[in-house]
């Protein structure tokens, strides 16, 4: 994928998988193949979320695709503007494990509140992600 703008390598991908346009939508839930048309001709550059169901359904790891779209992205702002992008933030990092889970324990444990905020954290994470995938695919 190194040198390839982000529209050819999806196509790429989806090609060597067998898929067609409309395959990929119904796989990926959506109704029409317009956006993905759209995506693979370098008219459009598809959401995070969006790129994260590419890389799922490509069976890549995640986060395999983002320096592509982060690249689209500095691109397309290089051509509106006629000047260099500014730097991506940085990705955010993972926190660390917390200290019950090294201790051997888990979040069944009363005495471990943090296991109730992980919990917590973890769900709301989870819900906003799935917000995210619907305004994306709202959005068109």
């Amino acid at each position: 994928m190194a040198g390839e703008d982000f529209g050819t390598a999806l196509r790429r991908l989806r090609l060597e998988r067998g898929l067609s346009m409309r395959a990929l939508a119904q796989r990926l839930g959506y109704s029409a193949h317009s956006v993905f048309s759209d995506i693979e001709a370098g008219r459009r550059i598809p959401s995070e979320s969006l790129t994260g169901s590419y890389e799922e359904c490509f069976g890549l790891p995640p986060g395999s695709l983002l320096p592509l779209r982060r690249r689209a992205l500095a691109d397309r702002a290089r051509r509106l503007t006629g000047r260099p992008a500014a730097a991506p933030p940085p990705a955010p990092s993972i926190p660390p494990e917390p200290a019950w889970a090294a201790a051997g324990g888990g979040p069944h444990r009363s005495t471990a509140p943090d296991s109730v905020l992980d919990a917590a954290a973890r769900l709301a994470v989870a819900v906003l992600s799935r917000t995210r995938t619907v305004v994306d695919r709202w959005r068109g």
